[in-house]
């Protein structure tokens, strides 16, 4: 994986909330900037999402790529988190 954790490390920042203030608006600007990696993007999204994870763990390994975003107090809020970036990437690479 390569391209998701460039996303959240590069774009999900600690001023990410100032380039528009919502996460669409981050995706958006990933999307423009850097339209030869988003497709590999929503798949490594898919896989992670794919990976049989205990409670704590999805979090866990988003926290070790880098992102000052906080989607929540459970796993599921960060995987509703990132469908929302993945179908996002996908309506805008169609």
């Amino acid at each position: 994986m390569e391209s998701l954790p460039y996303l959240l490390s590069t774009y999900f920042h600690q001023d990410w909330d100032s380039d528009g203030g919502r996460s669409s608006d981050t995706v958006a600007v990933f999307l423009q900037e850097r339209p030869e990696v988003t497709a590999a993007c929503a798949d490594e999204i898919d896989l992670l999402l794919s990976e049989d994870l205990p409670e704590g763990a999805l979090q866990r390994r988003l926290d070790e790529w880098g992102p000052d975003y906080w989607a929540g107090e459970r796993d599921d809020d960060y995987r509703r988190w990132l469908m929302e970036v993945r179908d996002q990437i996908r309506a805008g690479t169609a």
